[in-house]
């Protein structure tokens, strides 16, 4: 577990002691408080993000081989945290609601696009080396992950529990790394002509791998990357009232990037959002 992910952990343990404490059995409705109840709720949230990266990133050109773009970039990611929610108007009939939460969010993508045959030597025991062309792939592995802040209003509708939300999100960058490689696909046999050495291949920022099929283009954090993230987040929900005084509730969202990932590219980095909050109903000290 890294570090920044157990910090994080260790945060939202710290705001659950240090700041709510649940109070099963106060509330038979959660939404429907006694007076002397602070309209208050409290738990934790889990989910799941089918991110999306839109782009317009070049490749690299490498003798006659034309420059492809990267354009679009998915992965699977997740998320996890904290949430809270503060009842507007009368807490008894409120149809609406201020839901903030602090999250560990994971955004990653992978980038692939076809490159062109490529001139490259066949070594082959007891054969002369010959030059041969072979089938090529750019790829860029992402790993984008963020300590997010956000805040929904929502809104009941139909005099129902079903609801839609709105609001900014601000996510704060805790690695934001990426591996860009040039790889042979086919023959299996075919290997890079690497007619440079490692100093000079140091000086160019590449290397290539033990076999000689990949060379790696990028590797580290993300060149002029912008350590915060904005973004808008809206969608629906559903609260399912449980025995014992509190309730769950499924959602779906859109998290649309507004900012870029970079401060010279055209990159931003959106998700589809399906999650579950719990939420207890709190007493704040």
């Amino acid at each position: 577990m890294s570090n920044s992910l157990q910090k994080f952990i260790l945060t939202t343990l710290t705001l659950a002691i240090a700041f709510t404490v649940p109070s099963f059995g106060q509330l038979d409705d959660p939404l429907a408080p006694t007076k002397s109840a602070i309209p208050f709720y409290f738990g934790p949230v889990i989910g799941y993000n089918k991110v999306l990266h839109s782009a317009d990133l070049s490749t690299f050109n490498y003798g006659e081989v034309p420059c492809p773009v990267f354009q679009n970039g998915s992965a699977n990611g997740y998320f996890f945290g904290i949430s809270f929610e503060y009842l507007l108007g009368g807490a008894k009939d409120s149809k609406s609601s201020i839901i903030a939460r602090l999250l560990y969010n994971s955004m990653p993508a992978s980038f692939e696009v076809a490159g062109d045959e490529y001139p490259s030597v066949a070594k082959r025991t007891g054969l002369p080396d010959t030059t041969i062309f072979s089938s090529t792939e750019h790829k860029n592995e992402v790993i984008y992950n963020m300590i997010t802040f956000e805040a929904q209003y929502k809104l009941n509708l139909f005099d129902t529990q079903f609801g839609v939300v709105v609001g900014p999100t601000f996510d704060f960058a805790m690695q934001k790394d990426q591996n860009q490689t040039y790889a042979l696909l086919t023959p299996d046999y075919a290997k890079f002509n690497i007619t440079t050495t490692p100093e000079e291949q140091a000086a160019l920022g590449i290397s290539y791998s033990d076999d000689g099929r990949t060379l790696i283009v990028k590797e580290g954090e993300i060149p002029n990357s912008n350590a915060l993230r904005v973004g808008i987040k809206f969608g629906v929900q559903y609260e399912i009232l449980l025995a014992g005084g509190f309730y769950i509730v499924p959602s779906f969202n859109y998290n649309f990037g507004v900012t870029n990932l970079s401060s010279v590219d055209d990159w931003r980095v959106s998700a589809l959002q399906l999650g579950i909050d719990v939420r207890f109903p709190s007493t704040i000290f």
